[in-house]
C-alpha cells in the first residue's frame, strides 16, 4: 500500500464494490482511512487490528467492520486466510438516507455470537462460494447477498449519530491525516515528534496523547513502522545493500529495527533476502 492516509479502493466496475478473499502471512498495515465501509472476516489463524484506540484480537470466524472515514490498521500473525468487503460509500447513500451519521458495530467475536450474527456469517461465507465459483449468473446472486447483509447490519447493528458528533470526528480526522500525510512525504528524513508538533500547533505532549487516541499506536511506532514498509519493499524490489536501504527509508537504529522488522515479517531482512 504506498498511501496510508487515504486508501484509494479500486472497485468493481460491476459490482461497484470490492471483494477478495487474500491468503497472507506477516503482514503489517499502519494507520490508515477511506471512505468505504469495509468487512473483515477471518477463515484461518488470527490478526489483530486498531480502529482509533481500540485493539481488536481476531481468531477464526470473527467478524470486523470499520465504520467509512475510521483510521485503523491490521497486523497479521503467521499465515492467514481472510476475506475482505469494501463496500463505497455511494453504494450506502443510494439505500440509507442520512449515512453519513450511520455508525455500525464493529466487532462481532464467534465465541459469543447471536442467531442474527451469525446469519452475518453464514452470507459472507455464501459470498465467497458463489464468487469463487462464478456460475452463470452469480453477479446477480452475488449482489444480492451483500444487500441482505447490509439489512441485517442496519437492522440490528448500527445507530446514527449526531452532526455535532461526525463534526467533530470529521476534524480529528483531517489533524490526524495532515500528520500522516507528513509522515508519508517525509519518512526518509529525520523527522522529529516536535516536527509533527508543530504541524497542528500542540505542544509535544498533547500531540503524544492525540495521537496515541486516534491511531493506537504512538507517533515513533507509526514512524517506525512506515519506513520499515518502505524498507521491505525496496528489499524485495532492488538489489541494494541492506545498509544502503535502511539509510534510504530513514532509518538510523539497527538493532531495533532488526528485532521489530523479525516480529513483524518473521525473519530478519538477511533471512528474507536469501529466501528467493
Amino acid at each position: 500500500m504506498n498511501n496510508y492516509a487515504h486508501e484509494i479502493i479500486n472497485d468493481d466496475t460491476r459490482l461497484q464494490l470490492y471483494f477478495v478473499l487474500i491468503s497472507d502471512s506477516n503482514h503489517y498495515s499502519p494507520p490508515h482511512w477511506h471512505g468505504h465501509l469495509e468487512i473483515i472476516f477471518i477463515q484461518k489463524r488470527y490478526m489483530t487490528a486498531y480502529i482509533n484506540d481500540q485493539k481488536f484480537t481476531l481468531k477464526k470466524n470473527d467478524l470486523l467492520v470499520v465504520n467509512p472515514r475510521e483510521i485503523h490498521s491490521t497486523k497479521i500473525w503467521g499465515d492467514v486466510d481472510y476475506l475482505l468487503l469494501q463496500i463505497p460509500y455511494d453504494y450506502l447513500s443510494r439505500v440509507i438516507n442520512n449515512v453519513s451519521l450511520l455508525q455500525f458495530q464493529e466487532y462481532f467475536p464467534s465465541i459469543t455470537m447471536s442467531a442474527t450474527q451469525k446469519q452475518l456469517c453464514d452470507y459472507l461465507f455464501e459470498l465467497a462460494k458463489t464468487y469463487k465459483e462464478k456460475e452463470d449468473g452469480y453477479l446477480l446472486h452475488f449482489s444480492s447477498l451483500v444487500y441482505e447483509f447490509l439489512y441485517i447490519l442496519y437492522r440490528n447493528y448500527s445507530h446514527r449519530i449526531s452532526r455535532e458528533a461526525r463534526e467533530k470526528d470529521n476534524h480529528n480526522l483531517e489533524r490526524m491525516n495532515e500528520v500522516i500525510q507528513y509522515v508519508k512525504n517525509n519518512y526518509k528524513n529525520n523527522v522529529t515528534l516536535n516536527d509533527a508538533a508543530r504541524l497542528l500547533n500542540v505542544s509535544p505532549e498533547y500531540f503524544c496523547r492525540l495521537f496515541k487516541k486516534h491511531t493506537g499506536q504512538t507517533f515513533l511506532e507509526y514512524l517506525n513502522a512506515v519506513r520499515m514498509i518502505h524498507f521491505y519493499q525496496d528489499l524485495n524490489g532492488t538489489c541494494y545493500s541492506i545498509t544502503d536501504l535502511m539509510a534510504q527509508n530513514g532509518i538510523t537504529n539497527y538493532k531495533v529495527f532488526i528485532r521489530t522488522f523479525k516480529e513483524t515479517y518473521g525473519m530478519t531482512p538477511n533471512q528474507l533476502r536469501n529466501k528467493k
